[in-house]
């Protein structure tokens, strides 16, 4: 049930750097006599940085607009050499069939005013690099005829949530400091929190749930899409820590993550994006009552009981060191059918 850390090209330098510093050290050590015991460092410092993975994507890949907003999107390279070429496409029927968008060559691809018509459209752009075909990345539209409701919090004081820090595999809960901040936000004020990893283990794992965020789809009616957003920013920076952030939705005692969680390592502010859209599969339980099959699970029906809305950190680093980072304007926006 418990996401796990995307793989990272950098992890590969940090563990070289690692083993240079050991072997560094097990030399002076040596030299006098002694020995700190420290394994052999093995084939991995002797293994030459893998080169770059050309890639392409579109963003946002997920974007939900209201009926007569425009939406734009656009598709960007990286570690890709020569000439490029584009072709928007577009699929009406959930991607088995794709067409082409006359005269959709660019880089970016823009619809001035979105209807219901482009409700659920995906698009793609064929990627050509010096003539031959590449990429072919793509993303999801979605439309909704109402406004969403927006639950937000840009100074995330304390007495405003609840916290609830998860015990680890080795059974052991993190510690961890949370505090609020007038200042050094994105702009202004901001939560700065400093989780404490275990010994023996290398994550901490902490809830953080809003007291002031829930739906009632009984009165507000049923959910089509849930789009989540916020600012975040690491304090230490190294490639040995990895931040994960998603949207958390509590309902009937259960807790789901959101399955598009992001990383959140620089240390600058950047914004996290990620979207629930269009159905419970976009979820996963973390805790509580198993599924029965065939339930609706969260239940985004106009029947469903309320649901409240969070966050959720994942620190991963070294067992025994703590690990700062920051949180700025949270946001969550239910789109209705």
């Amino acid at each position: 049930m418990r996401p796990e850390p995307p793989r990272r090209p950098s992890l590969v330098r940090a563990l070289l750097a690692v083993c240079v510093s050991l072997v560094g050290i097990v030399a002076i050590v040596g030299s006098g006599g002694g020995s700190l015991g420290f394994p052999p460092c093995g084939d991995i410092c002797n293994e030459p940085e893998p080169p770059p993975t050309p890639s392409a994507a579109i963003a946002p890949d997920r974007y939900t607009a209201l009926v007569g907003t425009p939406a734009s999107f656009t598709v960007t390279t990286a570690n890709v050499s020569g000439s490029l070429a584009y072709q928007w496409q577009r699929s009406d029927d959930g991607g088995t069939s794709y067409a082409d968008i006359a005269g959709e060559t660019s880089a970016t691809y823009a619809i001035p005013s979105v209807n219901l018509a482009d409700d659920k459209a995906m698009l793609r752009v064929q990627v050509r690099v010096n003539g031959v075909p590449a990429f072919a990345p793509n993303a999801l539209l979605a439309v909704s005829a109402v406004p969403g409701i927006v639950f937000q919090d840009t100074e995330l004081l304390a007495g405003d949530w609840s916290i609830s820090p998860v015990p680890g595999d080795n059974g052991v809960v993190p510690m961890q400091v949370t505090e609020s901040l007038a200042s050094g936000g994105n702009p202004g004020a901001f939560r700065k929190m400093t989780f404490q990893i275990p010994a023996g283990t290398g994550s901490a794992r902490v809830f953080f749930s809003s007291l002031a965020s829930t739906y009632d789809p009984a009165t507000e009616g049923a959910v089509y899409v849930i789009d989540y957003a916020e600012d975040c920013t690491a304090f230490q920076p190294t490639d040995l820590i990895l931040i994960q952030s998603s949207l958390v939705l509590e309902q009937s005692g259960r807790r789901f993550l959101s399955n598009n969680f992001e990383a959140c390592t620089g240390t600058t502010w950047r914004t996290v994006v990620n979207r629930a859209s269009l159905a419970p599969a976009d979820f996963r339980l973390f805790d509580g009552a198993a599924c029965a099959t065939g339930e609706a699970c969260p239940d985004f029906s106009a029947s469903a009981a309320p649901m409240r809305f969070g966050y959720w950190r994942i620190v991963f680093t070294t067992p025994g060191q703590s690990a700062a980072h920051g949180i700025d304007n949270w946001k969550v926006t239910v789109w209705k059918r």
